[in-house]
Formats: C-alpha cells, structure tokens, sequence
C-alpha cells in the first residue's frame, strides 16, 4: 500500500485544524477514517508530515556481529556447505545462502548431487540403453 502523499497530509490537519470530524474528512478524501486518524497521530509524535517508508519490511537478521563471524568462518573453513554453516548459526541453510549471496561469497557445490542431477537428465540412461542392459531393438516386420 502506497504512502498518503504529503499534500494530502496537510489537507488533513488543515482540516482538523477547521475543527472537522474524522469521519468527515475521510470521507471527502477518499481515505479510511483510521488512516486519516494515524496522519494526525503521526504528526503529533514525530511533528513531521513525512512517511516513513524507510522503516518497512522485515529487518535483516544479518547483523555486523553476525557478518563478521561468518566471513571469519568462511576463512577458516573455505569448504564448508551450507548445512555446515547453518548448524554453526543454527539457522536454515536459505539463511545461509541469502547470507553468503549478500557478502559476495559463494558456498561449496555438491558433487554428489551435481552427479545425480545428470543421471537424472538421461546423461547416462543413453548409454545403458544401448548396453545389454536394455532392450534389443528387433529390424521392422520381423515376428517372433
């Protein structure tokens, strides 16, 4: 949802100012009474019209103490994998990857998977395929 604009705003107080209801200037407005209410409630904590918009979203669960102790960790252990990582964080290993992506580092591949993903891909069913292993073509038109 998009910030009130700050021309808005000051409609609003000028309003209140004119001693309007909440009700009333929501409605001329085109706002919900409770967003009208919290620019008043806003301005008289902060005394600014300005949104904070700078504030949203989940904070980082990276902080510099965290930062600095994973770079040293991964300096220490270059090969580590994710799972590593993240039992030494006791964090998933998504954390561990969003972490490492953020610091410029990248993680340990492994080789196992890498294998099993091209078995699965037909990389190497071709080739059992064409051994005993699988079926013998028979030439066309030939029963039996």
């Amino acid at each position: 949802m998009k910030a009130i604009p700050v021309p808005v705003r000051e409609r609003i107080l000028h309003l209140y100012a004119q001693g309007k209801s909440t009700g009333a200037i929501a409605a001329s407005l085109g706002y919900c009474v409770a967003a009208v209410r919290r620019v008043r409630q806003h301005f008289q904590a902060r005394g600014t019209l300005e949104p904070q918009t700078h504030r949203c979203g989940r904070k980082t669960l990276l902080t510099a103490h965290r930062r600095n102790r994973l770079q040293t960790l991964v300096a220490q252990h270059p090969d580590a994998t994710l799972a590593e990582l993240g039992a030494r964080f006791q964090r998933p290993t998504s954390a561990m990857d969003l972490w490492l992506s953020r610091l410029g580092l990248s993680c340990k591949k492994n080789a196992a998977r890498r294998r099993a993903v091209a078995a699965r891909r037909g990389g190497t069913t071709k080739a059992v395929a064409a051994t005993a292993g699988g079926r013998a073509r028979r030439p066309a038109g030939v029963r039996g």
